[in-house]
């Protein structure tokens, strides 16, 4: 780290590497540490001008934070910064003084990038405004790297040169300049107990439970291999099987948490239904079922507990479909004055507060209001389409029903549109 001064010394410390390789091609030949002029300079000189300055992309957040939530210091703020050179070479054409005097600098450069610490010693004593400068005293050491530009790059660089004409140039990065801030951070205070009863503290390591995946699939189909598809939703029914790692524990619970109503669902699974690496749930479709789950989103996470302590897994999303277990009236529907009225009969039960439709043909319908859980709703289709035997699908906080079931003839087993969801309106 270093104080305010240590951009000053960089450049001090570039102008003597430099004077001391043009002194060894051109006798005479000096560096003068000022932008590109129209004045002429004596010649041969070597005009070496600081012309950009530029955070270090890989350590200028490095320091971050730097501040408490109340904003007392806890840390020495440091700037990272990259120092872009121009170097312009003046001299005699007609014997190339610019030109030897570039391959050398080039040469010295190349050969020895980095900023040694006696360079820097030596460019702080030769300058008396240098001399509470603590570059040299710094952990990072600047490097030296070439810029590649191009001809378009170079000509909008000497642009900025108000009537300078152009000379014979290169550009090199000086990097990393690390300056800290003269502010003081308050030393922290010895440690009189370490945790409770200075026991030192509960570290809780690994290995954590992981949740990968989740199949979603008919009750019938538990331990098939390969095992079939997994359903789009899960519904009140079917069976969960969550899979993983390092689920292994006395006790193994999972939680189900919706995204949009206070509704949580913690099961215990037991040790049958359970392994290190997969854990089976069956959602029973029973009585208490339909006011313990609702439809919609939620997020499920695995809880692991092992002498005494828990360990939660990561989240994943799960869709839970209503079921559509009748329709009334039954097929065809016919119409009142244009109008049909069906009623969907669901699981589990509806809430007020959600979001509700029924979809038929081209048509998104809302239900009639329900001041209460209800596993019937009322829809009205106003102008109803003539249909016959249409899939509907009821959506209850955008997820969809599923318009299918599970037949087992003919073999093998297979998912087939399910019948009792279509509606004929007449």
């Amino acid at each position: 780290m270093s104080n305010a001064l240590a951009i000053a010394t960089v450049t001090t410390a570039l102008a003597q590497i430099i004077r001391t390789a043009v002194q060894s091609v051109v006798s005479g030949a000096d560096v003068l540490t000022e932008r590109p002029d129209t004045i002429p300079v004596a010649q041969p000189r070597v005009r070496l001008f600081l012309y950009q300055v530029s955070p270090n992309g890989a350590l200028r957040n490095n320091d971050l934070p730097t501040r408490a939530a109340n904003g007392s210091l806890v840390k020495r703020p440091t700037a990272a910064l990259d120092l872009h050179y121009l170097l312009a070479f003046y001299g005699d054409e007609n014997d190339l003084e610019p030109q030897r005097m570039l391959g050398a600098a080039v040469r010295d450069l190349h050969a020895q990038p980095v900023l040694l610490r006696q360079m820097i010693a030596d460019a702080i004593a030769s300058e008396p405004f240098l001399a509470a400068s603590n570059l040299v005293d710094a952990l990072e050491q600047i490097k030296f790297t070439p810029i590649a530009l191009s001809l378009e790059e170079l000509s909008e660089l000497w642009s900025v040169f108000f009537q300078a004409p152009y000379a014979l140039s290169v550009a090199y990065q000086g990097t990393v300049v690390l300056i800290d801030s003269e502010d003081n951070a308050p030393a922290a205070l010895p440690v009189l107990r370490r945790g409770a009863d200075d026991q030192g503290v509960n570290t809780l390591l690994g290995p954590f439970p992981s949740l990968e995946s989740l199949h979603i699939g008919a009750p019938e189909d538990v331990g098939r291999r390969p095992r079939p598809p997994s359903y789009p939703s899960a519904q009140l029914g079917t069976v969960l099987t969550l899979a993983g790692h390092n689920f292994g524990g006395e006790v193994v619970r999972v939680r189900f948490d919706h995204t949009r109503l206070a509704v949580t669902k913690t099961i215990v699974v037991p040790s049958s239904a359970r392994s290190g690496t997969e854990v089976t749930i069956p959602l029973t479709d029973n009585a208490p079922a339909q006011t313990e789950w609702a439809a919609g989103f939620y997020t499920v996470v695995v809880m692991v507990a092992t002498g005494g302590t828990e360990r939660t897994s990561n989240q994943l999303p799960l869709s839970f479909a209503p079921k559509i277990t009748a329709i009334a009236p039954p097929n065809p529907v016919t119409r009142v004055g244009g109008d049909a009225t069906l009623t969907i009969t669901c699981s589990p039960q509806v809430r007020p507060e959600q979001r509700a439709a029924l979809f038929i043909a081209d048509r998104e319908v809302p239900p009639q209001a329900h001041p209460a859980n209800v596993n019937t709703l009322q829809f009205t289709i106003e102008n109803a389409p003539a249909v016959t035997g249409t899939l509907v699908r009821l959506r209850i906080d955008g997820v969809d029903s599923l318009p299918f079931t599970r037949q087992e003839l003919p073999p093998p087993p297979h998912l087939a549109f399910d019948n009792n969801q279509r509606v004929t309106i007449s």
